[in-house]
């Protein structure tokens, strides 16, 4: 249950840091500036507890997306930023009705695609409570969009190697902090309206009001979204050739005894679909089961990925204040408050298959118009099995509320000592809930309904048959059907304490420290409805209500260590005390800066991560589609159980981060930046795949199976899935011109190339899952390159931007390693500074863009979708203008 870590490891790898970088600089060392100015404002960045002079000061690799970096993208949502970050992969950005069946609504994002829960997510430094809400997967994670109202954020600062030797547990991949603008002094609006050619149209207000006194400081900002959806069907021509939303489970449906004399079964088929009429009257939603293994029976299968949404409607909104009061010269009180509420709501098919087994009788009166007096002509049971949806084609969408709300409270003081120390002492509290509700099929309702025993006097039938739909009474489907549903809250407190300051003096400077604690409580609760509690439902099934809670203690220190005048070590330590495990996490870093204009960086560091409270203590049921061997290699629709595995408990996930890099102005103000980066990410926990289990081994006993032979339950478990290894190398290169009356123009380009991404699955073994979308594994789509080129223009009161975004091609395993294409797409974006509508003060700023300026489709690949969600905007073009006022 503890783990300890290799320290002889981490001394071996700062021998060879050392090493290298002091080879270096014996052949560059310059002597240190007589003068240097000790005066300059000294600020704490990501990734460093101890103030520094300026962000060059940090060892470790890290990107700083501004206001204006915002503003160049048309960022209205954090969504925004996230989709045009090279290093992200695999995030959750845009709502869809399949890949984000239990979290529509929610934004989060994956540095190095080692999954959503190993990326850090600060707000101004501090942690956040992870979403009730989970992927597929399981997996917990921040909510982007309930974090923080847009017009209030500053800057974004991204650490890019693992930092849980100063921030703790989920810190594997990096850490991204979002910080306000605290100090805002005046009036600001904001106003944003973008729309969308295939139906979505997006406004967005935002507001900031901030004043300070002699002693004080407050800021209060909101924002408001509000955005219509983009359906399906709206970008067919685009996705359709790929959308792998063809089920046999439809609607019209078919019945079929499989317990009737040797031979083949007994049918009963709509005749709509033996007449080709459903076809004629549904086009693209209805067609005829082609012919596989074994020839076409003539039944319908319905697309129901057509009533879905590539985006969903939602309305959000966040509220934040800040506030701050010098008690004394030296100590400072501070404050901050979070709310948000937002709600999705997703269209999704009118109903589920009928995966629970019912049976029609041989008296049932559409069993009698199709099959005769006798339907099922020496059957044991006198009955068949119904393979259909109670509502699809014809009838209208399935519409979904989620509904998500948090708030943040936060409380701390701050003060300086002698010695130039100072501390920080904070008390953090955040809640997240979130409500979800689906309408399901009740199995023993929709029985007793064919059986003529349903509606609200037990005295009604059911009918199946697309021809006698017009006697289906509307509480008939209230009978048989229910709402599927639950309310989930998690919630967070944490209390940090840490002093920072110099130590001595050493002969090339000061040796700074710092020393921290923190305690940690995080919760998660789980309330199903009592519908649900039973598990009578056909498809979602239902769960059981529960609860779970870790606590974890931790401390850490910091050292800043000047070796040379130019050659810094920077090291950390970290040990954390969880319910079950504890964990020393080290890290060393180097920077070496021979002169202004060049650097170089070196860091070693472990990581640690604890299985979260979902994973240990869930029981979740959904539903899922894969390839089964055993149904002639045709997808199937099954209910997915997801659990812990009590004979075998999870063991914590731990890592190791090496990063190498440069930074190199030359040519008088061309800035080149490169950093190789590598993680070793071992005893990953993943949920096992029930594609990858129908795959190799579908006789299993988790595998449940219908009376056709066709999987319709699979059990999986968490499991630590061995390891995934990655490596890659970011570059980043940008230079200012002066064209003199024409302006000033910033050419740049950034991107991430990947150089391995390899998986150890703990069903198919090791894959080396780099370049595909991994579909068949745990892990996420990965593509070798992701560059964005940018032209920034600015020439008094106009300024512009363009950018060119590329993600290369990939392969796609669900489809014999189809090629996915690449894709580039451009944006485009004017700004015009307009006079003064007063005496004083700044006039309006005109903001008028493109994103996809091109309405580039998004390339296809073989899914439930036609694209792949976690790696291209599938909107097509957006246009957008924005107007911002500051009083």
């Amino acid at each position: 249950m503890t783990r300890h870590t290799n320290l002889t490891n981490l001394g071996l790898c700062t021998s060879c840091l050392l090493s290298g970088l002091a080879t270096s600089h014996s052949l560059m060392a310059q002597d240190a500036p007589a003068n240097q100015d000790r005066n300059v404002e000294q600020i704490v960045v990501t990734g460093s507890f101890i103030k520094g002079k300026e962000q060059g000061t940090s060892a470790s690799p890290i990107a700083v997306i501004g206001e204006d970096d915002l503003n160049n993208i048309g960022a209205t949502s954090v969504s925004d930023l996230v989709n045009t970050l090279t290093i992200n992969t695999g995030a959750q950005v845009y709502s869809d009705s399949f890949e984000q069946a239990r979290s529509a609504g929610t934004t989060n994002i994956n540095l190095r695609g080692l999954g959503v829960t190993s990326t850090l997510v600060l707000l101004n430094g501090q942690r956040h409570t992870l979403s009730p809400a989970v992927t597929e997967a399981g997996d917990q994670f921040v909510d982007l969009s309930t974090l923080v109202p847009a017009i209030a954020v500053e800057r974004v600062e991204i650490l890019k190697d693992g930092a849980s030797s100063l921030y703790g547990s989920d810190a594997v991949a990096g850490v991204v902090n979002f910080i306000t603008r605290s100090t805002f002094e005046g009036f600001e609006l904001d106003a944003n309206y973008q729309h969308n050619k295939y139906g979505s149209d997006e406004v967005s207000l935002g507001a900031i009001v901030g004043a300070a006194g002699e002693r004080s400081n407050l800021m209060f900002a909101v924002n408001y979204l509000k955005r219509t959806n983009v359906p399906n069907s709206a970008r067919r021509d685009d996705y359709a050739d790929n959308q792998d939303s063809w089920s046999g489970y439809g609607f019209p449906g078919k019945v079929i005894a499989f317990d009737g004399p040797p031979g083949p079964p007994i049918k009963l088929i709509d005749p709509s679909c033996l007449d080709g009429s459903a076809f004629e009257k549904y086009p693209g939603l209805v067609r005829r089961k082609p012919d596989g293994e074994f020839p076409s029976d003539g039944a319908c299968e319905l697309n129901y990925g057509y009533y879905g949404d590539i985006i969903a409607a939602a309305e959000q909104t966040q509220a934040m204040a800040q506030a701050t009061f010098d008690l004394t010269d030296s100590t400072q009180l501070f404050s901050e408050l979070v709310v948000a509420r937002n709600k999705t709501t997703i269209n999704s098919v009118p109903s589920q298959p009928q995966l629970d087994e019912v049976r029609v009788p041989a008296y049932h009166p559409d069993a009698i118009e199709v099959g005769g007096p006798d339907p099922f002509p020496g059957s044991a049971s006198n009955s068949g099995v119904l393979f259909i949806r109670p509502l699809g084609a014809g009838s209208e969408p399935n519409k979904d509320d989620k509904v998500y709300q948090s708030w943040r409270y936060q409380l701390g003081l701050k003060g300086d000592l002698t010695n130039d120390w100072s501390w920080k002492a904070t008390w953090t509290t955040s809640v997240n809930e979130a409500e979800n509700a689906r309408k399901d099929v009740i199995t023993n309702n929709l029985q007793a309904a064919l059986n003529g025993q349903g509606g609200p006097n037990g005295d009604a039938f059911y009918y199946w048959l697309s021809s006698s739909q017009d006697k289906n009474t509307p509480e008939m489907y209230d009978f048989i059907f229910g709402e599927f549903g639950y309310q989930a809250k998690s919630s967070q407190s944490v209390f940090d304490a840490h002093v920072t300051g110099d130590l001595f003096e050493l002969p090339a400077g000061s040796l700074g420290a710092a020393f921290g604690v923190q305690h940690r409580t995080d919760k998660l609760e789980y309330d199903f409805n009592e519908l649900s509690n039973d598990l009578v439902f056909n498809f979602f099934g239902g769960g059981e209500d529960f609860t779970g809670e870790q606590k974890v203690w931790a401390a850490f220190a910091e050292f800043s260590i000047p070796l040379t005048y130019d050659l810094t070590m920077q090291t950390a330590i970290r040990y954390e005390d969880f319910d079950l495990a504890s964990t020393t996490d080290p890290k060393v870093a180097l920077l070496w800066t021979p002169s202004q204009d060049f650097s170089l960086r070196a860091s070693y560091g472990t990581s640690f991560r604890v299985a979260t409270v979902f994973q240990n203590d869930s029981q979740f049921i959904t539903p899922q589609t894969a390839n089964d061997p055993l149904a002639g290699g045709d997808e199937v629709s099954f209910i997915s159980l997801l659990t812990g595995d009590p004979e075998r408990p999870l063991k914590p996930q731990e890592s190791e981060a090496v990063n190498l890099g440069m930074s190199w102005t030359f040519a008088e103000d061309v800035t080149l930046n490169l950093d190789y980066w590598r993680f070793d990410y071992k005893n990953f926990i993943t949920p096992e795949s029930a594609a990858a289990l129908l795959a190799v081994d579908p006789t299993s006993s988790q595998i449940e199976r219908g009376p056709g032979g066709e999987a319709v339950k699979i059990t999986t478990y968490y499991r630590n899935a061995g390891s995934v290894q990655t490596d890659g190398i970011d570059f980043s290169l940008f230079t200012d011109l002066d064209m003199g009356e024409w302006g000033n123009l910033r050419p740049m380009l950034d991107g991430t190339y990947l150089l391995s991404y390899d998986l150890d699955d703990p069903l198919l073994g090791p894959i080396d899952g780099l370049g595909n979308v991994n579909d068949e594994n745990f892990g996420v789509s990965t593509v070798e390159l992701r560059a964005n080129l940018g032209l920034l223009w600015s020439n008094g009161k106009h300024s512009g931007n363009l950018y060119v975004r590329h993600i290369g091609d990939y392969q796609n395993d669900n489809e014999d390693n189809a090629k996915v294409a690449s894709w580039t797409k451009i944006d485009m974006q004017y700004i015009y500074q307009m006079d003064p509508l007063l005496s004083t003060g700044e006039g309006p700023r005109l903001m008028v863009g493109a994103q996809n300026l091109f309405d580039r489709a998004a390339p296809t690949v073989r899914n439930s979708l036609g694209y792949d969600a976690t790696v291209h905007d599938p909107r097509g073009r957006m246009v957008y203008v924005n107007i911002k006022q500051a009083f």
